[in-house]
C-alpha cells in the first residue's frame, strides 16, 4: 500500500547519523465500519488486513475470532493468531511509547494498542494508530471513527491501563526492518525483562498506582517467577484494580494458581462473572483450574 505523509515542518534529514523522522505522516486510511455489539477485536482485524489490501468483512472476522456470538472479548493473542492466518507475521510487545509509534507508523506499519475506552473507562478497547503530527495521534476506532485523534498526553494515559501494550504486523519479508525499529524488544524475553526494570522504577516513584504492580507481576510471571508475580497481583488488587479488569487480564489468576492461591482466582474471577453477566471462557477456564486445585 502506497505511504502518504505531510510534513509540517523540515523533511526527514540525517542528524547524528540517525533518519529523523517527518513531523507530521499518515498511512492510507484504514478500512473501517462502525462495530456491533464487543466487536472491537473483528473491526480491528478488518482494518489491518486492509492496509496488506486483504479484505474480510465484520462478520467473518468475528466468526473467526469469538467462540460464539454471546463471546465478549478478543485477546491481543487471539487477533495476532487470526492475522498470521492471512499469512502476516507480528509481534505483541508491551512498555510502548510514543516515540516508538510514531517510528513504525512512519517505517510504514499501523500498530495496533489496546487501551482505556475513554478516560474514567474501566472497558478495555483496541484502536490502531495509523498517523501523527508533533501532538497527536490519528486512530482508526472501531466505535469511536475512522479518523478519531488523541493528543499524546491523552493517547499516553488511556495506554497505560495496560502497559503500554501493541500489536504490530507486518509481511514476512519486511522482518528486518521491524527487528531494527525493536531492537531488544523484538525478543519477547528482552521485552520482558526491559518491562521488569521500567515497573521495579515505576512503583518506586508511584507506589499507589496498582497499573504498574499488575505490570510488574505480569513481568515477573513470564519470566518464571510466579511467587514474585502473584505478590505483585496482590499489592495492585490491593490499591484497587477494578473488576472489569479481569474480563481482560488474566495473569493474577495464572499466577495465583500457580503457586496454590486458588480461592482467590475463584473469587475473583466467579465476582467478575457474575457482575458483568459475561460468558468469558478466559474467567471459565481459570475458575475450572481452581475448583481442581481445591479438589472440586
Amino acid at each position: 500500500m502506497i505511504r502518504r505523509f505531510n510534513v509540517l515542518a523540515l523533511p526527514a534529514v540525517l542528524l547524528g547519523g540517525a533518519l529523523a523522522l517527518p513531523a507530521s505522516f499518515n498511512l492510507d486510511p484504514l478500512r473501517h465500519e462502525p462495530q456491533r455489539l464487543n466487536n472491537c477485536g473483528p473491526v480491528t482485524a478488518m482494518s489491518v488486513l486492509s492496509h496488506f489490501d486483504i479484505r474480510v468483512t465484520q462478520t467473518a472476522a468475528a466468526n473467526a475470532l469469538k467462540d460464539d456470538a454471546s463471546d465478549p472479548q478478543v485477546s491481543s493473542l487471539e487477533l495476532y493468531d487470526y492475522l498470521t492466518r492471512f499469512g502476516l507475521s507480528g509481534v505483541i510487545r508491551y512498555g510502548g511509547t510514543p516515540e516508538l509509534i510514531r517510528e513504525l507508523v512512519a517505517a510504514g506499519f499501523p500498530v495496533v494498542v489496546q487501551q482505556r475506552l475513554q478516560s474514567g473507562s474501566n472497558t478495555a478497547h483496541f484502536r490502531t494508530v495509523y498517523g501523527y503530527t508533533s501532538g497527536t495521534f490519528l486512530t482508526s476506532d472501531p466505535l469511536l471513527g475512522a479518523d478519531l485523534r488523541l493528543n499524546v498526553s491523552t493517547f499516553a494515559d488511556l495506554w497505560h491501563y495496560y502497559n503500554g501494550e501493541y500489536l504490530v504486523m507486518y509481511r514476512p519479508s519486511q522482518e528486518a526492518e521491524i527487528r531494527a525499529i525493536l531492537g531488544d524488544d523484538f525478543s519477547i524475553a528482552g521485552n520482558w525483562q526491559r518491562i521488569l526494570r521500567v515497573e521495579q522504577q515505576n512503583v518506586i516513584a508511584s507506589p499507589n498506582d496498582p497499573y504498574a504492580w499488575w505490570g510488574l507481576g505480569k513481568a515477573q510471571l513470564r519470566l518464571g517467577n510466579a511467587p514474585s508475580a502473584a505478590r505483585s497481583f496482590d499489592k495492585a488488587v490491593q490499591i484497587g484494580v477494578p473488576t472489569e479488569y479481569y474480563l481482560y487480564r488474566q495473569e493474577a489468576f495464572e499466577a495465583w494458581n500457580k503457586v496454590g492461591d486458588y480461592r482467590k482466582t475463584l473469587d475473583k474471577a466467579t465476582q467478575t462473572a457474575e457482575r458483568f453477566d459475561e460468558n468469558s471462557k478466559e474467567l471459565r477456564q481459570f475458575s475450572a483450574a481452581a475448583r481442581r486445585g481445591l479438589g472440586g
